[in-house]
This record gives structure tokens, sequence and C-alpha cells, in this order.
């Protein structure tokens, strides 16, 4: 393992129904689709399932499924994934919290959007569908990621098949060969971050890591963030300060860069371990968590990176990356 990789926990992966329904063409997409909602639909402890894609296979879905496509749900997929994974997470858990059975119970099935990703974005996505395995263990939904050939990159499909459990064609459901236990996956390839450029201003907070959220604010206003924006930035800042003095670390240093379009601020502990690769990716619940800020901090930010030594007095960095909406 890299040095500034964080360890991922050697725990046995639950079974759950997050399957990965690879097509390359829109037979197999019917041959794929179709049966998974007429499941769901048929289901009598099930409200009616829900299909996100793009507005072209919604419309070969209702055409195909006939009368029963008004027990459907159908959602355009550019506007559920138009965020960062974090808030595609946060539209799918909302929905299913919102639309689920009493017992929890639902057929979701949804397609990415691969077009106009950057590189920088297209490896957040895939560890996106680790994510979704890890939230979803244990839980009753039927959940199914649809692969396109034809649209998704040759390494979205290959990462596919490490980030499902199983995999459904037309021949039904199989195990994945490749899959990859969660954790393990989601910190795959993560080397130590680049070193802050030469004109990053920095703040040392010692004793009162509050002050993280007002520099971070301050700091964005002055260049030229719409001041709303910079409120919400400092927030987000906030979230990864107030996770620190949780784990009692009363002392951190904040740094703070940007480009013309990009503002970035970077959290450093003296000391501490990160060990959860999916921190802040769990929204908060009835009881309060220490990582609760950092699910806001994720909603707001574009990247959030989490670097961690491998000994505790080596500490952590989280790295908050979001563009700089200018008044202008």
């Amino acid at each position: 393992m890299e040095h500034g990789e964080l360890t991922p926990p050697t725990t046995r992966v639950p079974a759950v129904k997050h399957h990965a329904g690879i097509h390359s063409s829109d037979e197999e997409f019917l041959a794929v689709v179709v049966p998974f909602l007429r499941e769901g639909i048929d289901a009598e402890d099930e409200p009616d399932p829900v299909v996100i894609t793009t507005a072209r296979k919604l419309d070969l879905l209702r055409g195909a499924l006939g009368p029963n496509a008004n027990r459907v749900d159908f959602r355009d997929s550019v506007w559920w994934y138009h965020g960062s994974p974090a808030t595609s997470m946060a539209t799918a858990l909302d929905y299913y919290v919102t639309h689920a059975s009493p017992e929890g119970r639902l057929h979701m099935t949804g397609e990415p959007v691969w077009e106009d990703r950057s590189p920088r974005q297209i490896p957040e996505w895939k560890r996106y569908e680790a994510l979704a395995t890890e939230l979803f263990t244990g839980a009753p939904p039927d959940l199914m990621c649809l692969y396109d050939t034809r649209t998704a990159p040759p390494d979205v499909v290959d990462a596919a098949r490490h980030t499902h459990p199983t995999e459904l064609d037309r021949h039904g459901v199989r195990p994945s060969p490749l899959f990859t236990a969660p954790a393990v996956y989601a910190t795959r390839g993560l080397g130590p971050l680049p070193a802050p450029p030469p004109d990053a201003v920095g703040v040392g907070l010692d004793g009162d890591l509050t002050a993280g959220h007002r520099f971070a604010a301050d700091q964005a206003r002055v260049r030229g963030m719409a001041p709303d924006e910079a409120a919400r930035f400092g927030q987000a800042v906030s979230g990864a300060t107030r996770y620190a003095a949780s784990q009692g670390c009363d002392r951190a240093h904040l740094r703070l860069w940007s480009t013309r379009q990009r503002i970035i601020c970077e959290l450093r502990t003296p000391r501490g371990r990160i060990t959860d690769p999916f921190l802040g990716f769990r929204p908060p619940g009835a009881e309060v968590r220490p990582e609760d800020g950092l699910w806001h901090t994720r909603q707001v930010c574009e990247f959030v990176d989490m670097r961690s030594g491998d000994q505790e007095r080596e500490g952590w960095t989280i790295r908050m990356e979001t563009a700089l909406v200018t008044t202008g």
C-alpha cells in the first residue's frame, strides 16, 4: 500500500442485491430491464419500480411494457445524475426512503451519464458504485445499474464487474467473478495527493478549530466567490474541522488556493488515522455522529479527497474542491 492511502477494513462483505446490467444493443437493454421491472410490478409487497435512463430508452420501455408502463416511475438520467457522486447518492437515498415499502422493498434501476465526464470525475463515479453496494448491504431493495457498451467507456464497464456482486442479463442473475469488496475497491490506486501550490495561503488552528469556517469563507470571498456560495463553502470546510475536533484533534492546519475556475481547501492534522473510505457518504440519521458534517461537505464540494498515513502519528488530510462561483 502506498503511503497516503486509506487503509481498507478487512471485513466480510454480506450479500446485497446490486446487479450490473451490461448490454450492447436496444434489444439486450429491453431483455434485461423489462423482466426486472415486471418483477417489481408483480411483487405484491412493493410500490411501483423506478427506472432512470435516457429519454430515448424511456420511450423504448414505455412501448415494451404497454399498459404496465403506468405502473413504472420513469426518470431522466440527465436530471438524476447531474451532480457529483455524493449528490446523486443523496438523491437515490432520498427516493428510496420516500418510496420504498414499509419493509424497505423497491426495484430501482438506473443508467449513469458518462458523456462529458472528465478524467478526474470518472474514477469518482466508479467508486460511487462500490459505495452503493456498501450502503445497501443488508437492505432489501433490488438495485440494478445499467451499462451500455455503446456509450460507457470500456474501463467503466470493466469497473462495473468489480463493483457489482452480480450481473443480470437475458439469462438471469449470476455472480460476478471479478467482484471486489467495496472498501478494497474504493481505496485502490489512491496515491499521495499533489502538494499545494507555492501561493497557497494557510492558517494554523490551535484549540479553536471553528476558525477554519471563517478562514475558508473569507478567502473564498476575497477570490471573487459569490457571498452565498462562499458561506456554503465555509460550512463545507467546517464539516471537516468539526470531524477533526470530534476525533480529539486540538490542532490542525488549513491551506487554501484557487485557480480561475476552482477553489481548493485542505485540512491536515498532525496525528490520527482515517480508516473508513466511505466517511461522509452515509446520511445523518436519528443519532448524531461525528462524521455527519462530512455528509454536508460532500454535498457542497464536487471532490472530497481523503488520505491517511499507516501510523497514528502521521495524521490525515481532507482536501475539498469545488467550482469558484463568482459574483459576475
